[in-house]
């Protein structure tokens, strides 16, 4: 016990001799340091210059002046200057690129070259000049020379674009506003019909807000870049039109496509998709980027309907947003004209994002994106159609609204009628033609295509449009207008030559079975 009472009382003396040396050895070092740096010591700058380094600098400097000097100057080489002989010849063997392509699909090029992208090589399908229409263009008979002709081209549906209603709206707003808006939205372009439209689109396609662009076409090459970035996943059906295919370029994201309207096929992108993240790294599917699916409601290049239950589902599934255009569903589809997701019978909320078009049915001007409140607002800083053109013309969101003002009314007895309209022409057509062709599309969509089963196969793709086209101007001849679905090289994936038909819903169940009757005739004569 008097040993542990010892080492009880020597504990704080160690300790504290401890504390002492650390002390003492720290004020050492310091103390070193300092007389290192301080003026006079070894490291100071004023010592450097006393004990004459400088001189090293400056003799370093000094040769490295003396190799500059020495060296010779860079003079470029001395051409001898071109004759005008030589720049004349110069001048006739200079091409410029063509504005058009000089080579059409089926013609050998005279240089041996042929323009290609991306090292693959496409060439335009050279389809023949469209007739020259007078007057209105969109009405259900139009006039092309001193013939007045049924009109199975245009895409003005329920006739509103010749409404007289929604003329006499227009003239109003023209006196009113007069022509041009003179500015983009986000400036001085904005006027109250213009937010009056984009409320009444949102209250008809039950979205929370909606964003009016004023042009159809750059539509989806602004809203899909909007919200698409490098980095990001889009799988797009390979049917899609050219105008969102720009918008799928532009957005600069991983784009994976897949084949037309088959399920199988998306499960299988999906999955592939999901095994690419799972791995991850560099080529692998970032955990958080986003991720979209891209399909139309109805399809301009085929006529059929995207399989939207389906593709809810698996959207859902494996966690993708969902991006729907319904530029030729709108005011044709469903019980109130409201898209093939009324005609579906699905919540408008199951679709992250609504392009269409005001240019078909609603038989306007202009472009539409409905969503949430959130995706129109990002637009109006973000979406490059909205934020640099100038904004839609007064009158024409005038017509918009008379268009959607009908819709409301009468929109369930057009939409039917269309519907029973395009049936009964296509059991004309079926019941004369037979086997020889193929009616592509849905039954109710007002969009037809007209395929030849019999010589399709037997033929290169220039010599079956030349074959349709003959069907198209001998059906002109007997009064029916028809024209050519038209596709560009740079298309990604075109769809098949065909006749592009497009019903009115003013068009009399008899005009229809005349019509069916001459291109049955013209099919009959090839």
């Amino acid at each position: 016990r008097r040993d542990e009472t010892r080492r009880d009382r020597m504990a704080p003396s160690s300790l504290s001799l401890c504390w002492e040396g650390s002390q003492n050895q720290l004020k050492k070092i310091l103390g070193e340091f300092w007389s290192n740096v301080r003026p006079g010591g070894r490291l100071h700058p004023a010592w450097f210059f006393e004990a004459k380094g400088h001189l090293l600098v400056e003799l370093l400097l000094f040769a490295v002046i003396l190799f500059l000097l020495t060296r010779k100057s860079f003079k470029p080489s001395k051409q001898k200057p071109l004759t005008k002989k030589e720049q004349e010849e110069l001048i006739e063997e200079w091409l410029p690129e063509p504005l058009v392509p000089e080579v059409y699909a089926g013609q050998a090029p005279e240089n041996g070259r042929l323009r290609n992208r991306r090292n693959k090589t496409k060439l335009q399908q050279r389809y023949a000049p469209a007739p020259v229409v007078k007057g209105k263009a969109c009405t259900p008979f139009v006039q092309i020379g001193n013939k007045k002709v049924m009109n199975l081209v245009s895409t003005n549906f329920l006739n509103l674009a010749s409404s007289e209603r929604i003329e006499a709206s227009c003239e109003r707003a023209l006196n009113k506003y007069g022509c041009g808006s003179c500015g983009p939205r986000g400036f001085y372009g904005t006027i109250d019909v213009h937010l009056e439209l984009e409320k009444r689109v949102a209250s008809f396609l039950g979205t929370e807000e909606a964003i009016l662009y004023s042009y159809d076409i750059s539509t989806p090459a602004s809203a899909i870049p909007a919200f698409c970035k490098s980095g990001d996943l889009i799988v797009a059906d390979a049917g899609i039109s050219y105008a969102i295919q720009s918008g799928l370029t532009l957005s600069r994201s991983t784009v994976k496509y897949f084949e037309h309207n088959n399920l199988k096929d998306l499960v299988a992108v999906l999955d592939a998709v999901e095994e690419e993240s799972k791995k991850g790294g560099k080529k692998g599917v970032g955990k958080f980027e986003r991720r979209f699916v891209v399909v139309e409601g109805l399809y301009a290049n085929y006529g059929d309907l995207a399989p939207l239950p389906d593709i809810v589902k698996l959207k859902d599934k494996y966690q993708f947003r969902l991006i729907v255009d319904e530029s030729f569903a709108l005011g044709v589809l469903g019980a109130g004209g409201r898209g093939s997701v009324e005609h579906f019978g699905l919540s408008r909320g199951v679709v992250d994002i609504t392009l269409a078009s005001l240019g078909n049915a609603i038989g306007s001007v202009g472009g539409i994106c409905a969503g949430s409140r959130r995706v129109c607002d990002h637009q109006r800083l973000s979406g490059a159609g909205y934020v640099f053109s100038a904004s839609l013309p007064p009158y024409l969101a005038v017509a918009a609204i008379e268009a959607i003002d009908i819709l409301e009314e009468e929109g369930k007895e057009l939409a039917k009628g269309l519907a029973s309209k395009v049936l009964t022409f296509r059991q004309y057509l079926e019941a004369q033609v037979g086997s020889d062709v193929d009616l592509g599309g849905h039954p109710s969509a007002p969009i037809i295509h007209l395929y030849i089963r019999t010589q399709q196969q037997e033929m290169s793709d220039v010599e079956y449009v030349d074959l349709l086209q003959k069907v198209v101007d001998g059906a002109l001849k007997e009064g029916v207008f028809l024209t050519l679905a038209k596709y560009s090289f740079l298309d990604k994936y075109p769809g098949k030559p065909s006749i592009r038909m497009a019903i009115n819903v003013d068009h009399t169940e008899e005009e229809l079975r005349k019509a069916a009757k001459v291109i049955t005739q013209q099919i009959n004569k090839i």
